[in-house]
């Protein structure tokens, strides 16, 4: 086997269908298993000396999770109405998280660990998904209120030929000099900077008119031009037809490569499955430092290496305790050393820190590990059994001088914002963090993928992983129900899922209407009554949209743990073989 196919050999059992299925069913054949139908109810996955089951729970209702675990809020905040996300956003990160379950049970047992069967809970992976807003909603310090933040003149913008498109800066300068040569005012050029930075954590943006205005004379191509001389960023808001036609479209989500021969990787005889894994990370904002959380949750020590006086991050309000809430609930428990990596003593203290870890993790921008004498052939040379790992935005999809690849620019490129949108309005990205996560999923499944091919073909190697890839995954079609809406009652909103309509309108008291007459039905006959008779009424099919992020942990109290904010806990369950 090679190094890049770590479950040839392996065959899968996958029975029923559906988004979490069929998202399980593709990244095991991108490892090179064997795939084939099982048992109702049961994910098999078996190979030399392994045998692993995986369980996840009863399949859900996609638009149900979304309103219970508040991502439909979240994701409507900024047009002060909770909707629909419009993809199986739960689905998907639900198969891509049984997947990572698969793989560290399979490297468990090759490393002597009887990890045999896994349980996953869907609305854990969907709380985890949120858990930054959880945690600034909960944080002991000035939580975060959970009322809308209706945004207006938020990006994306609109050139003078008709070219949407998004924009992303990482300084003031640059900032400043981009709406200044476009001829912007300089009171909405201040006005707009504080929010525009703001827009990740308060998935809202209200920016000035006059910046719109400003583009809007001016053609994509100057634009673009100003950007490059200024330092500002800019991507066009492509479909999701457009990106499906790119030659990289459809590839595997992970690029592994082999290394060199390494000596025999420790065994592990208990615990959780990534017991004794030691990974070293460097990485800034949410992808990367997700993607090792998840390795920890998974049983894995973390090192993370920040800098002198530690990440800047860590100040950024609500505060935990004397942590940033939405710092802590990624990087919590995590081992921390304070490394200044630009110098030659920094650089010498990393090289010791990798010398016995498995797996090293960063995010830096393309280019920055060889300049620093910190890539992979530099590693591999102090530690042959590494795992070196690289989080990055674009992969080698946009050459070797990319755009920003942040979750709005990615979210923009590779369609997602399209698909996103409901029809008959302009495309734009959700402004509720989204692809960073799926970014940080497919990372740390990227990774666990990688040590199982260690562990089999006795090299280390490299792994590297993107936001567009993660996007990428987004992209499904997704399935509706007869009924699958958001709908109004008399002191709420209500999202109902079924495919029985006749049952529905049973419940609703109401006869059966001709199909384009359904929704206006409902809406009329849920308005006569609040939503606590409604729940009663409907049943399982109907859950209210949770709006307020913090009463979610006393609806869900075994799924948080407390630090000082609300933290979500292990969506995976993990037991011994089966007696």
């Amino acid at each position: 086997m090679s190094f890049s196919a770590p479950l040839k050999g392996f065959h899968a059992q996958l029975p029923g269908s559906g988004p979490v299925v069929e998202t399980i069913l593709d990244r095991l054949r991108m490892l090179d298993a064997d795939v084939g139908g099982g048992p109702p109810g049961l994910f098999g996955l078996s190979g030399p000396g392994v045998s692993v089951e995986a369980s996840p729970r009863e399949p859900f209702p996609e638009n149900l999770v979304q309103a219970d675990c508040g991502i439909m809020a979240l994701h409507g905040r900024s047009e002060a109405q909770p909707r629909p996300l419009g993809v199986d956003y739960v689905s998907i990160l639900t198969g891509i998280a049984t997947v990572q379950g698969m793989l560290a049970a399979t490297l468990a047992q090759l490393r002597g660990n009887p990890v045999a069967r896994i349980e996953l809970d869907a609305n854990g992976v969907a709380l985890l998904a949120v858990g930054q807003y959880i945690a600034a909603a909960t944080a002991d310090e000035d939580p975060e209120g959970y009322e809308d933040l209706p945004s207006t003149a938020r990006p994306p913008f609109v050139s003078a030929d008709g070219i949407a498109f998004e924009v992303e800066s990482f300084s003031g300068e640059a900032w400043q000099g981009f709406w200044s040569s476009l001829g912007a005012p300089e009171r909405a050029i201040a006005r707009g900077w504080r929010p525009f930075l703001l827009r990740y954590e308060r998935a809202s943006a209200v920016l000035p008119r006059e910046l719109h205005e400003a583009v809007e004379s001016t053609s994509f191509e100057e634009i673009r031009a100003v950007a490059a001389s200024t330092g500002m960023h800019v991507c066009p808001v492509r479909t999701v037809s457009e990106r499906r036609a790119d030659p990289d479209a459809g590839l595997p989500p992970w690029t592994l490569r082999a290394g060199r021969a390494a000596p025999p990787a420790s065994g592990s005889g208990a615990g959780l499955p990534l017991a004794g894994i030691h990974v070293v990370e460097s990485t800034r904002r949410v992808q990367g430092p997700l993607a090792t959380r998840l390795l920890s949750l998974l049983g894995a020590t973390v090192t993370r290496i920040e800098p002198p006086g530690g990440d800047p991050l860590r100040g950024m309000p609500p505060m935990a305790g004397d942590c940033s809430a939405k710092f802590r609930v990624l990087n919590d428990g995590k081992r921390i050393a304070e490394i200044d990596f630009k110098s030659a003593a920094g650089r010498d203290e990393v090289m010791d820190l990798i010398r016995d870890a498995d797996v090293f993790l960063h995010n830096w921008a393309p280019g920055k590990d060889v300049e620093l004498g910190l890539d992979a052939a530099a590693m591999h040379a102090v530690n042959p059994g590494l795992v070196y790992a690289a989080a990055c935005g674009w992969g080698d999809a946009l050459g070797t001088r990319p755009p920003a690849g942040t979750d709005y620019m990615v979210q923009a490129y590779s369609g997602v914002a399209d698909a996103l949108t409901p029809a008959g309005e302009p495309p734009r990205p959700t402004l509720m963090i989204m692809v960073d996560i799926a970014g940080g999923f497919v990372s740390a499944e990227g990774i666990v993928a990688a040590l199982v091919a260690r562990q089999r073909t006795g090299r280390g190697g490299s792994v590297t992983t993107s936001l567009l890839a993660a996007a990428d995954a987004l992209l499904r079609e997704p399935s509706p129900a007869a009924v699958d809406g958001v709908f109004a009652a008399a002191d709420g909103l209500l999202a109902i899922v079924t495919e029985d309509v006749e049952a529905l309108c049973s419940k609703l008291d109401i006869p059966v209407p001709p199909p384009e007459e359904l929704a206006d039905a409902i809406t009329k006959a849920l308005g006569t009554r609040p939503m606590a008779d409604w729940e009663g009424r409907l049943g399982s099919i109907a859950v209210p949209v949770r709006r307020d992020l913090g009463s979610l942990v006393s609806r869900h109290p075994a799924r948080f743990e407390r630090n000082g904010c609300a933290i979500a806990v292990s969506p995976w369950i993990f037991g011994g073989a089966s007696s």
